[in-house]
């Protein structure tokens, strides 16, 4: 049991030794499995307190009964709740935790198949603000929360123990492999000169797309680059070139199968016309080679930095625009990109195209920055593609990272769902 004097060090060791007997949850894989066990200790922990349990029961499951300690119920079992715990009514609280993706109707129906005939019985879900669970099925029996709302609403409601809370809200919401991690505020995105910074590196990149591969970059659609990767020609066997992290001054590499076969190419933002000729006449230098992109041994002979080195600010805008286009994200949100179909980088606008599985007819939509030929902003634009509404994703002063992004999918979702 947890000792009588709460402690977050006590707290975290009792997870630690939670998960520690956890293996990998079927489906998920041992690295997941740990994640969510983490999760479900330091959620146990606090339950185990008679008033920390009372405030979970009275704020969260809706209900004036004094429930018993809560126990682990586990993952192998025919049904994964996470904890439950029996009501005086013959009733139960259970509580599913996720803390990658969500969960769907057809597990929400098994999970609540599943509960003792009461109607005080109670299924809690907790996921991440990133996986939020969006369900047809209408039943009172049934509270979906995120961590990040559960922590804040215990937080205000049950002050003796909002440290512990706390903590589990941020652990329920950031140790996730979809938390967005981002420290920029998306007010950067509204930075004037951060914007035609963004453009001009584009343009680069554009260049040195068409010289080396005779072609413009697009998004991929593959979820094996761990996030969102935006590059031509790049394949385990051959060099592409791709706009990525800043490094020695340049968001633009020439890059294959990474990180042994990946090289900062030192062209920056390119102002004048000498400038763009030496940085045309460097990359028909290197397209010359007649193996380049294939020789594993390959290296390429750079000089000086040519143009403008990127600034931290642009890296940080960049940084943050990719967790928008993240496919992985967008898939979690219900919005799977759509393969073979994505947009070339053009001279105004970069973005990638989504569906929207549950109703087909809705079509295809655009996540975008830029739009008109002259860039004022890096936000976001969602625009439905059959009819060209588009909503601007505004970002307030008090905004996240995870605050833009959530905004994106919920645009998303009501250009899917509404006329």
């Amino acid at each position: 049991m947890a000792p009588r004097a709460m402690s977050i060090g006590s707290m975290v060791s009792f997870a630690v030794d939670r998960s520690a007997r956890t293996g990998g949850e079927p489906g998920g894989g041992e690295r997941l499995g740990r994640r969510e066990a983490f999760a479900r200790g330091l959620l146990e922990y606090v339950l185990k307190n008679a008033k920390g349990r009372s405030a979970f029961t009275r704020l969260i499951a809706g209900l004036d009964d004094d429930p018993q300690e809560f126990r682990t119920a586990p993952r192998t079992g025919p049904v994964p709740f996470d904890l439950v715990s029996p009501l005086s009514d013959g009733g139960q609280i259970a509580i599913t935790v996720r803390v990658e993706g969500t969960v769907d109707d057809a597990l929400l129906t098994q999970l609540l198949a599943e509960l003792p005939a009461s109607s005080c019985s109670r299924l809690v879900v907790l996921t991440p603000r990133s996986g939020r669970v969006r369900t047809q099925i209408a039943d009172e029996r049934l509270v979906l929360l995120s961590w990040n709302k559960l922590a804040r609403r215990l937080t205000a409601k049950d002050p003796k123990r909002a440290e512990f809370w706390r903590l589990l809200g941020e652990f329920g919401e950031d140790a996730g492999p979809l938390a967005v991690r981002s420290p920029a505020s998306p007010r950067i995105l509204l930075d004037e000169a951060v914007t035609q910074e963004m453009r001009a590196h584009l343009e680069t990149f554009r260049l040195v797309s068409q010289e080396l591969i005779g072609r413009d970059a697009r998004f991929s659609t593959s979820r094996r680059g761990g996030g969102a990767v935006l590059q031509v020609g790049a394949s385990g066997s051959q060099l592409g070139v791709e706009f990525g992290p800043v490094e020695d001054g340049t968001p633009v590499w020439l890059t294959g199968s990474r990180p042994v076969r990946s090289f900062a190419l030192a062209i920056g933002a390119l102002a004048t016309d000498e400038e763009r000729d030496l940085a045309q006449r460097r990359l028909r230098g290197i397209a010359a080679g007649s193996s380049w992109r294939t020789d594993p041994a390959y290296e390429p002979t750079l000089g000086e930095f040519i143009g403008t080195p990127a600034s931290p600010a642009l890296e940080d805008a960049r940084a943050l625009l990719w967790e928008v286009f993240d496919p992985r994200r967008l898939e979690a949100a219900g919005f799977p990109t759509v393969p073979r179909r994505q947009p070339e980088l053009g001279d105004d606008r970069l973005s990638v195209r989504v569906s929207y599985p549950p109703d087909p007819a809705a079509g295809t939509f655009l996540v975008s920055i830029g739009g008109s030929s002259t860039w004022k902003t890096l936000l976001p634009r969602v625009t439905r593609e059959y009819d060209g509404k588009t909503y601007i994703v505004q970002a307030l002063k008090s905004d996240t990272a995870q605050d833009l992004v959530t905004k994106v999918h919920e645009a998303l979702v009501s250009l899917a769902t509404k006329p």
